[in-house]
């Protein structure tokens, strides 16, 4: 299977579009990547606002962290408890990185890289917040960094 992507702007059209367009195949990958392209935008994990449950696109998180024995992620708009566990939710997009065992960032929602005096990597995030990367996980972020997802 050979994948060509090609982009032209189009100024007639009202929404964006991509079309896929195939030789007759029986491969399973063109259909996952179809179903794939389908569900990009309806990317959403369900949290706990007050006593009542609402989805929120995963591209509006910024972080996914653990308290005690309670995940939460947070938003511009606030912080909210979900039930999922981190592990879960770590490949449900290629923008969410794991940064230690309590932490994963959206790389979108990513300002900037600190080293603080004691060595340990900072990355401050566009709300303003800073979260600690792991020893363990900096080889693999500066990975992500240079080229690609984990």
């Amino acid at each position: 299977m050979n994948i060509n992507i090609k982009k032209k702007k189009n100024e007639e059209l009202n929404n964006d579009e991509i079309n896929v367009l195939v030789e007759y195949s029986t491969d399973t990958n063109i259909e996952k990547i179809i179903e794939h392209i389908k569900n990009y935008n309806d990317q959403k994990v369900l949290v706990r606002q007050n006593n009542e449950y609402v989805q929120i696109d995963f591209k509006d998180i910024i972080v996914f962290y653990s308290n005690k024995k309670d995940i939460y992620c947070r938003t511009k708009i606030g912080e909210y408890k979900i039930k999922h566990s981190l592990s879960k939710l770590e490949n449900q997009t290629n923008d969410l990185v794991r940064i230690s065992k309590s932490c994963i960032i959206n790389i979108k929602h990513l300002d900037s890289f600190d080293i603080g005096k004691t060595g340990a990597i900072v990355v401050k995030l566009d709300d303003g917040t800073k979260e600690t990367i792991s020893r363990r996980k900096v080889k693999e972020i500066l990975k992500y960094i240079k080229g690609g997802k984990l």
